[in-house]
């Protein structure tokens, strides 16, 4: 699992919000960008968001070792 941060914004509203999200994959096309995108309008009951940045979290070896649940948020 791969947790990212990730800014976005809507196109009525120019404030940057941020949300964490955790992927069996990472972020390597297009594609997995509007998969993200699609589900974060829902999930934040917008009709639309736009990702502007994205940055990925490293797993601490106490976090990986304690079996720390992964984060999700939107």
């Amino acid at each position: 699992m791969n947790r990212y941060c990730i800014w976005f914004v809507t196109p009525d509203d120019s404030v940057m919000r941020r949300a964490e999200v955790v992927l069996d994959d990472t972020i390597h096309n297009h594609q997995v960008l509007e998969i993200i995108e699609a589900q974060l309008a829902v999930d934040c009951g917008l009709s639309q968001v736009m990702i502007v940045d994205w940055k990925r979290f490293e797993e601490t070896q106490s976090a990986v070792s304690a079996g720390a649940p992964p984060i999700r948020a939107a």
